[in-house]
């Protein structure tokens, strides 16, 4: 078996038994002069992809010059993280050794990025669409020349200060300041202009940009930024095949049976994707930091539509075994107890005790009576189990699940995916040195 085929094996591994703290380290050295990967994506004559591939790991792109979007979406690591909530700019380590140091606790887990491409409504609320118009719409103007979702969700968290933009006042991992934070929130084209900007002062981003669009460096915008973004992510993390055990095939058949009839999964987990990309409140217990009330309101604070309270998207379910935790502040853990969630949720809200995560994060649950009858009260009545599972119904649902995975075909570019150094010649997140940690 091949390092790539059996990294996400060696994944679950490590994360069992522990990384030495050499291990856990990431590598300070600054990085040579810009050079793209060597198998990636110089093996595919696609300059787009070379042009996404900087930009998504360039630290350049947020205030303080100490995250990219690779820190929090990491390639081998499911493109996420595998923790509860995020913690933003400032922090340090990657995935589930990721560490806070005087960084914002973020209040939802970063989303992995398979098959994003492919859909319409992006975010656990939604705030970034494309309309039966074709129109992209969210929370900022949208740049001319965007037409997908995936384009304008991979900029939006460029303005957050907490996940990318930091604070006034702060300097830059380089000494430098960081005039990003000193640009009102509101601004996001001001914003997004200082980060082109930027990226126009390194020789480097001028022969990646002129062969991905054609254009002198002088007329990049943000636009070029949103397109190259999504287009990596597209060709990386696209769709994929599914993993097929013929040992498996009675009871995968099996789960699939309950998934789309009696268990009535398919109501919401719809389509080839298995979602319908809509919003229910199906009673996810309240954990980390919230906005309005300090409670996290889901798609209400996009439309401030009573019926959203603690509505959230439905979530795709390809590769669903791969991005534990679950729900949008990673409640649970394993599939088992997220479905188990799903069959009794009221019961599974007022019950759940986080006894399985850090104190620091159990000490944020909101259990209080008035927070579990205001999420109760407001329970998508669609969601409501069909009927009772049994144990063994619920054991064959997960393995349909695991189905739709194939780990295989994940790390085929997992490890080719970084590079070996941006244009701005900051430092690239590593393991130790190594683009991947669990050879």
């Amino acid at each position: 078996m091949g390092h790539r085929t059996c990294s996400a094996l060696l994944l679950a591994v490590a994360l069992l038994v522990g990384c030495s703290e050499e291990t856990r380290s990431l590598d300070t050295r600054g990085p040579g002069p810009f050079q793209p990967d060597a198998g990636f994506p110089a093996s595919r004559p696609d300059p787009m992809l070379a042009f996404g591939q900087a930009l998504f790991f360039d630290p350049e792109l947020s205030g303080n010059r100490n995250i990219s979007c690779g820190s929090c979406h990491v390639p081998f690591l499911t493109t996420a993280e595998g923790i509860p909530l995020s913690l933003g700019e400032g922090a340090t380590e990657l995935g589930p050794f990721r560490t806070r140091s005087g960084s914002a606790v973020i209040r939802r887990h970063a989303l992995d990025l398979f098959h994003r491409n492919e859909m319409d409504v992006l975010f656990w609320d939604g705030r970034v669409q494309r309309l039966p118009s074709g129109e992209v719409v969210g929370p900022v103007p949208t740049p001319p020349g965007i037409t997908r979702a995936l384009e304008l969700a991979s900029i939006v968290p460029l303005l957050d200060r907490d996940e990318m933009r930091g604070q006034p006042g702060e300097m830059a991992s380089d000494g430098r300041p960081n005039e990003l934070a000193t640009i009102a929130d509101e601004d996001s084209e001001a914003i997004w202009a200082a980060i082109v900007a930027r990226v126009r002062q390194h020789p480097g981003y001028e022969p990646l940009f002129l062969r991905a669009f054609g254009l002198p460096v002088s007329e990049m915008n943000i636009g070029h930024f949103a397109i190259a973004l999504a287009h990596f992510q597209e060709v990386l993390w696209g769709p994929r095949g599914e993993l097929f055990d013929p040992a498996l095939e009675a009871e995968v058949a099996r789960g699939r049976a309950l998934f789309e009839g009696d268990a009535g999964c398919a109501r919401c987990h719809s389509g080839d994707l298995f979602t319908d990309q809509r919003f229910h409140d199906i009673a996810v217990p309240q954990l980390g930091p919230g906005v309005a009330e300090e409670l996290d309101l889901g798609r209400f604070e996009v439309t401030r539509a009573a019926a959203d309270r603690f509505a959230f998207r439905t979530p795709p379910l390809r590769n669903v075994a791969l991005t534990p935790p679950y729900m949008h502040n990673g409640a649970y853990q394993t599939l088992e107890d997220a479905i188990r969630h799903h069959l009794d949720p009221v019961g599974s809200l007022r019950a759940y005790t986080g006894a399985h995560l850090a104190p620091t994060l159990r000490e944020t649950l909101r259990d209080d009576a008035a927070t579990l009858d205001a999420i109760a009260a407001n329970v998508d009545p669609a969601t409501t189990p069909l009927r009772v599972l049994r144990d063994d119904e619920i054991a064959a649902i997960v393995t349909f699940l695991r189905s739709l995975s194939n780990p295989a075909e994940l790390t085929r570019h997992q490890e080719d995916a970084l590079p070996e150094s941006v244009p701005s010649g900051l430092p690239v997140d590593r393991w130790n040195g190594s683009p991947h940690p669990f050879r």
